[in-house]
């Protein structure tokens, strides 16, 4: 697809998604008290029976609805998903340095997430991966997705991001990993015949954000197809796999956080942070 034509689909496609707004909103709002506590209200119960309706009354229009995750003596859960957009996205590297590094558009994957584990019930919305416009462009230009296709597509590769960032993050808290988790990163997803380039950012959504400091996310910032790619860029991603099922196994997870640990490379700090400024990309 021409650029100027792949451009245009990009920016109708972050036009198109609800701002994020509408979720920060929601939670300052009494739909959001009402949420929870029809889920606070629900977990006595053995069975869900209602609680999906009930819930996700109170959840729209930040979200469509609510899913069952697992409804057990060992857990409750129900979750939704968003895929936002923002206007104006602030981006910051891992290093704590609170000198924004620049501005873009972009679609952001929002989770919300109620569970009730061990006589304990916690609400949270989740952010964990975004697409630049640039990102989306390129899909478009380079033939990995068409206008027909994009969103479903967009979707999948935020999914697939967060699953990643999630186990991640998993690996700092519990020290299963030698990356460190103040340095930016770049990974190689592979995704059709090429591969999508994810780097650890740190964003912030909006100028009066609800969250507290930028939100650290892998955000994806390109796409390269199959001729860009080289042997060292190959290897680094053979193994790659992602688990969907709610619990994932000891050794899945390692195996997971070793792939991760064997493709990302540590950013040159002299380098840029928009790839999509980087000729070439």
């Amino acid at each position: 697809m021409y650029k100027r034509l792949a451009e245009g689909h990009a920016t109708k496609f972050i036009e198109d998604r609800p701002d994020l707004s509408v979720i920060t909103d929601w939670l300052n709002s009494p739909r959001c008290k009402a949420a929870l506590s029809a889920f606070h209200e629900s977990v006595p119960s053995k069975k869900p029976g209602r609680v999906i309706e009930r819930v996700s009354k109170n959840v729209r229009p930040a979200f469509g609805g609510v899913h069952l995750a697992q409804w057990d003596k060992f857990m409750k859960a129900v979750f939704a998903v968003r895929m936002a957009s923002a206007r104006e996205t602030d981006v910051f590297a891992m290093t704590g340095d609170e000198e924004r590094a620049f501005s873009e558009r972009s679609a952001i994957l929002a989770d919300l997430l109620c569970i009730a584990r061990a006589g304990e019930v916690n609400s949270h919305i989740n952010i964990a991966a975004n697409i630049s416009r640039h990102a989306i462009s390129r899909l478009m230009e380079r033939g990995a997705s068409t206008p027909e296709t994009l969103k479903s597509d967009v979707l999948q590769i935020l999914q697939k991001a967060r699953s990643l960032r999630t186990m991640l993050s998993s690996g700092f808290e519990h020290n299963l990993t030698k990356l460190k988790d103040d340095m930016t990163y770049d990974m190689l997803m592979p995704h059709g015949d090429g591969a999508l380039v994810l780097r650890t950012l740190r964003v912030n959504a909006e100028a009066k954000s609800f969250f507290p400091d930028p939100m650290p996310v892998f955000s994806i910032r390109t796409y390269l197809e199959g001729s860009m790619l080289g042997t060292r860029d190959l290897e680094r991603m053979v193994g790659f796999r992602i688990f969907r099922d709610a619990t994932v196994s000891v050794e899945d997870s390692r195996h997971i956080l070793a792939w991760i640990q064997g493709n990302a490379e540590e950013t040159d700090p002299r380098r840029r942070l928009s790839i999509e400024q980087e000729a070439g990309f």
